[in-house]
């Protein structure tokens, strides 16, 4: 299976990212070592590569300003092909994510001006086939998720959890950090969602389902910045979905890793190269 049209559902935002030795204690002063400004938010990080995939894709989320910043991000979506006619731009700021990845190459983020955004609708959905939604725009949506599985053929797809998933899904993406395997199960056994992806930087990700459990064991890297690597994984799913389930994991995982490991944009072939690396073992 490989999908015609997806449509990315979430944040978009500039990433302000600062690289640092360490995050500092309660009112040190610090200097980042370099910093750079970059489209971002979940819905322009798996739109984007989408489209580097040649597939068709829109975003919808959050309002953006006509300020420079929303200007950015407009000029962004446009450089790559990605259709923006729904995303509601007026008068508001732009909101922004400030993300301080230190020297192991995790992150800490810090959002802003979220507060008085308003977010488009997920209406007029026939002419798209997948879905992928991030998890800070679901409290903005609920409602309009509790029967959307059963009204349309969308395969839906989730990247992150924070509130409670009470609609059915396809498949969740998931940090380990951020659901307890508890939690997971339950989703599972009452079919609310059918895979659940769980995964934890360079270490090996599982796969929960119905039919059991399986560990995706990725090649040996360091992270230099896993910013956008959850996103990656999850927008390759939502791109080819799970037909073939276990080539798509391991292509999805590996696309996640060259994110996270080199700071560079994942292509088909050096998809096709890492996932040749990438364990896949029973549990």
């Amino acid at each position: 299976m490989s999908f015609n049209n997806i449509l990315c559902f979430g944040t978009l935002n500039p990433d302000l990212i600062y690289f640092v030795d360490k995050l500092p204690n309660r009112g040190d002063d610090i200097r980042s070592s370099s910093s750079k400004i970059r489209a971002g938010g979940t819905a322009i990080n798996c739109s984007e590569l989408i489209a580097l995939w040649n597939k068709p894709v829109h975003v919808r989320g959050n309002s953006i300003g006509k300020d420079p910043m929303g200007i950015f991000l407009v000029n962004h979506l446009k450089q790559n092909n990605i259709q923006y006619d729904d995303v509601i731009i007026n008068d508001t700021s732009t909101p922004t994510c400030s993300i301080f990845v230190d020297s192991s190459g995790e992150r800490t983020i810090v959002s802003s001006g979220y507060e008085s955004l308003k977010w488009s609708s997920l209406e007029n959905l026939n002419n798209f086939d997948s879905l992928i939604l991030d998890r800070y725009s679901i409290q903005f949506i609920k409602d309009d998720l509790k029967n959307l599985k059963n009204e349309t053929n969308l395969f839906i797809c989730q990247a992150g959890y924070q509130y409670e998933i009470n609609y059915k899904l396809d498949f969740l993406i998931v940090s380990k950090d951020e659901i307890t395997v508890k939690q997971a199960n339950d989703l599972i056994e009452t079919k609310r969602v059918k895979y659940i992806l769980l995964t934890s930087s360079s270490l090996p990700a599982r796969l929960i389902s119905s039919e059991g459990n399986i560990e995706i064991v990725p090649p040996d890297f360091k992270t230099i910045n896993s910013t956008g690597a959850g996103d990656a994984t999850a927008a390759y799913i939502a791109a080819f979905g799970i037909n073939d389930l276990i080539p798509t994991i391991k292509n999805a995982c590996a696309a996640g890793a060259i994110v996270a490991g080199t700071n560079e944009k994942p292509t088909l072939e050096k998809i096709q190269e890492i996932s040749s690396l990438v364990d896949v073992n029973l549990r």
